[in-house]
């Protein structure tokens, strides 16, 4: 979790001077970031406003932006059946990317058995705190250091996303989420407003969403099958 913690830290930076520089108040600036939770969202949404959208526009597209937590929770879920439902409802709040790759990766090596709502809401809160911290020293700094936002601070944050990406190819689920919606946002790289990610998040959803189907299917299929083999090996063995 630290090496995301660590890498958030330049991100929020650089969404505080993003913010002020692209004509938000400080407030509007801190309370967008706040709300969205989403550093993605936050990006997608200062360089709409730049580019003079309508309010509609950046709500919506914020909206859909966070269409991958479908793909997230869609694969959460059989690992959390246990968990209340009222911290179901505040833990959706602070899953974001990086909570979702630490904790996926725990509960394939076994590491989460217990109380694992605890954990993604120490997480989650660990890197809220990390990022609402990152952003006021990032609007601090946007008068003094103007051009500080164009000296990379967001790399070290997608650094760390491919790296959990490149892990998560052994599922094939995610695999082909990320494939199909990898293939579409460069297909789409010319639609303005950025649009091609939206249209990339929403593609990579469905994609999921129809994993997760035939995932489902397979595994009641095989289940089935086992049943009649169980079946017809008992009446063998009585007869």
């Amino acid at each position: 979790m630290l090496p995301f913690l660590a890498s958030a830290v330049p991100m929020g930076i650089a969404g505080g001077i993003l913010g002020l520089s692209n004509g938000l108040s400080g407030w509007s600036t801190l309370g967008l970031a706040m709300a969205v939770n989403s550093g993605t969202a936050q990006f997608v949404g200062f360089a709409l406003i730049a580019g003079h959208a309508g309010w509609l526009t950046v709500l919506l597209t914020t909206l859909i932006l966070g269409l991958r937590m479908l793909i997230y929770s869609t694969i959460l879920v059989p690992h959390i059946r246990e968990v209340p439902q009222r911290w179901r409802v505040l833990l959706g709040f602070g899953l974001i990317d990086a909570v979702f790759f630490v904790g996926i990766e725990r509960l394939k090596k076994g590491e989460l058995t217990e109380h694992k709502h605890l954990f993604f809401l120490g997480a989650s809160g660990a890197m809220y705190v990390t990022w609402m911290l990152s952003t006021l020293v990032g609007m601090a700094l946007g008068s003094a250091l103007p051009d500080l936002a164009n000296l990379g601070l967001d790399f070290p944050m997608t650094a760390m996303f491919v790296a959990m990406l490149a892990g998560s190819l052994t599922n094939w689920r995610v695999g082909t989420v990320i494939v199909t919606a990898g293939l579409t946002v460069m297909l789409a790289h010319g639609l303005p407003y950025n649009l091609g990610v939206v249209l990339a998040t929403v593609v990579g959803a469905l994609v999921g969403t129809a994993c997760e189907y035939v995932e489902k299917r397979r595994t009641g299929a095989a289940d089935a099958t086992d049943a009649t083999e169980r079946t017809e090996q008992t009446e063998e063995n009585a007869a």
